[in-house]
C-alpha cells in the first residue's frame, strides 16, 4: 500500500497532500497550507526556513518518511518548442538535447532535460515542446526537501499536473482543443491542451488575486486572450473550444461570470476534489482555495496509477540502453577456459592468463565500440539536422522578391497567390489579370531568372473583365536548375 506526498510552495506558503493506494483505488488523506511568512512586512524577522517549517507541519499530523513529488513553476525552466527531423520515438532525446544546446539561451551540460512530443508520426518532422531546469535550481529543491526529511522522487512541470487531472476527470473530446487555467496566490497557469495532450505553456503574472481584485480579473481575461492567440500562432491549432477554470467556489463563480462577458469562449469551472476518493481529515473538510491544489492531486493520481508523468526533470526521457553483451563474452571466456583446461591440463595457469586477457581487451573493444556509436549518432543528427534546414524555404525573401518584380498596378494585377513545397522544391502560382498581352510577357521575364524558374504559364483574353481583359496563371519554381 504505497503512499506518496506531493509538495510545492512560494515566498508565502507550501501546498502539501498527500495519497495512499487502496483496492486499486487513489485515496487522498491529506491536504494543507503551511505558512512560510515571517511575520509582518515591517518587523525585522529572520529568514523562515522552508524545510523546518514544513518538517514541523509534516511532524503534527504524524506524517513520516515518504517518497516526495515535487511540483516546479513555469518560471523555474526554460521552455523551447523545437522542430527536428523524421525520426524514431527512442532517437528524440539525443536529437532534443542537441538542438536545445542551441537553441536555449543558458543551457548548461549538467542541466535536467525533458521534453512532450507532440506529434506521433517517425516519418514526418517531429515538433517537441523542450523543457530544462538549472542544476543551481534543483539542488536547491533537494536541500530543502532533505531539510523537511524528504526525498524527492520527480521533479514535475506544475501546470503540466493540474492539466493532468483535467484530462483525466474530464477526459476531452478527440481534437477538443482547451485552454485550463489554474489560479495560484498572484499568477496563473495557462495550459493549451488538444484531446488530452498538453501542446503549449504560458505563466501569468497579475499584480494580486483575481478572485477579490477587479483589476487583477481584467488581467487575467487579458493574458488569457492573448495565450489563445499565442497557441494558434505558433502552433496553427484551430480556436480554442472552451476554457477550463480550475476552482468551484463563489469566487469563482463570479470570476467565471466576469470572464464570460469577456471572452467569447465558452467556460465551465473545474472542481479538482471532484469525483475523488477522500479520507480522515480531507474527507470533513477541504482547506482554504482547494483550486490551488490541482497539480499536486494531478501528480499524485499520475503516480500511484502509474501513468508518466508529462515533464519530469528528475527523471527525463534518456535513449534506451542497448542490451548488455557481458554474459555472452563470459560464456564464451569460460567455454574457451573449459577446453583449453580438458586439452592441456598441465597448462591451467597459462589458460587464466589468456581468460584475462580476452576479459580486458574486451573492456576495451566494447569501451570503444560505445564511443564510436555516440559519435556516429551525433554526426547522423547533425547530418540529418543541416538536410533538413538546407531544403527550408524562406517566403518572407520570396515575397520580397515577388513585390520588387510584380508589374505596376496599372498594368496588371494579382488576384492569387499560392506558396506551397512539392518534393522539397518550393513552388509560387502567382494568378492575375493584365492590360494587354504585352504586360504579360513582361511579366514572364521579370519572373525567371537564376533562382526561379517558369515552367509554366497560361493566358486567356476575356472582354468582360475590362480594364484587364488577359486572364493569366504563371507557375514557377524555387532554385536552380540542376536541383
Amino acid at each position: 500500500m504505497p503512499r506518496l506526498l506531493a509538495l510545492e510552495w512560494n515566498d508565502d506558503e507550501a501546498r502539501v497532500a498527500v495519497a495512499t493506494s487502496r483496492g486499486g483505488r487513489v485515496a487522498f488523506e491529506h491536504a494543507f497550507v503551511v505558512d512560510l511568512r515571517s511575520g509582518p512586512s515591517d518587523a525585522e524577522a529572520p529568514e523562515v526556513d522552508v524545510g523546518e517549517r514544513i518538517a514541523a507541519a509534516l511532524a503534527a499530523r504524524h506524517l513520516g518518511r515518504m517518497p516526495a513529488l515535487v511540483a516546479v513553476g513555469r518560471s523555474a525552466v526554460e521552455l523551447r518548442r523545437l522542430s527536428l527531423p523524421p525520426a524514431p520515438d527512442d532517437e528524440l532525446p539525443e536529437l532534443v538535447r542537441f538542438q536545445a544546446m542551441r537553441e536555449f539561451n543558458a543551457l548548461g551540460e549538467d542541466w535536467p532535460l525533458d521534453f512532450l512530443s507532440l506529434d506521433e508520426d517517425p516519418a514526418q518532422p517531429r515538433n517537441v515542446l523542450a523543457a530544462a531546469i538549472s542544476a543551481e535550481r534543483v539542488d536547491a529543491v533537494r536541500a530543502i526537501c532533505r531539510s523537511a526529511g524528504l526525498k524527492p522522487a520527480r521533479m514535475v512541470l506544475r501546470p503540466c499536473a493540474a492539466a493532468s487531472l483535467v484530462a483525466r476527470q474530464r477526459p476531452a473530446e478527440p481534437g477538443q482543443v482547451r485552454l485550463v487555467v489554474d489560479l495560484l496566490v498572484d499568477e496563473a497557469d495557462l495550459t493549451v491542451m488538444i484531446g488530452d495532450r498538453t501542446v503549449f505553456l504560458r505563466r501569468a503574472r497579475l499584480r494580486g488575486d483575481p478572485l477579490t481584485s477587479p483589476a487583477a480579473a481584467e488581467v487575467l481575461a487579458s493574458e488569457t486572450r492573448r495565450t489563445i492567440m499565442a497557441s494558434q500562432n505558433q502552433l496553427g491549432v484551430r480556436e480554442v473550444d472552451s476554457i477550463v477554470l480550475c476552482g468551484a467556489g463563489p469566487e469563482h463563480t463570479a470570476l467565471a461570470e466576469s470572464l464570460r462577458e469577456q471572452l467569447p469562449v465558452p467556460l465551465e469551472l473545474f472542481d479538482p476534489f471532484e469525483g475523488l476518493r477522500l479520507e480522515g481529515d480531507l474527507r470533513r473538510a477541504l482547506p482554504d482555495r482547494p483550486n490551488r491544489f490541482a497539480p499536486l492531486l494531478g501528480m499524485l493520481r499520475d503516480e500511484l496509477e502509474g501513468t508518466p508523468h508529462a515533464l519530469d526533470f528528475a527523471n527525463p526521457r534518456r535513449r534506451p540502453e542497448p542490451p548488455s553483451r557481458r554474459n555472452t563474452f563470459t560464456a564464451a571466456g569460460l567455454a574457451a577456459a573449459l577446453v583449453v583446461l580438458l586439452l592441456l591440463g598441465y597448462g591451467w595457469l597459462q589458460g587464466r592468463w589468456l581468460e584475462a586477457d580476452v576479459a580486458e581487451l574486451t573492456g576495451k573493444s566494447k569501451d570503444l565500440d560505445a564511443r564510436v556509436e555516440r559519435a556516429t549518432k551525433v554526426n547522423e543528427a547533425v547530418d540529418a539536422i543541416e538536410a533538413w534546414r538546407d531544403r527550408d524555404v524562406v517566403w518572407l525573401d520570396e515575397l520580397r522578391w515577388l513585390s520588387d518584380n510584380l508589374p505596376e498596378a496599372e498594368d496588371a494585377m494579382i488576384t492569387q497567390l499560392t506558396l506551397s513545397v512539392v518534393s522539397g522544391r518550393g513552388e509560387i502560382v502567382v494568378d492575375g489579370q493584365a492590360k494587354s498581352p504585352e504586360a504579360t510577357t513582361r511579366l514572364d521575364r521579370r519572373l525567371q531568372d537564376a533562382s526561379h524558374r517558369l515552367y509554366a504559364d497560361t493566358k486567356r483574353r476575356d472582354e468582360s473583365k475590362s480594364p484587364y481583359p488577359v486572364q493569366f496563371k504563371n507557375s514557377l519554381l524555387l532554385g536552380s536548375e540542376e536541383k
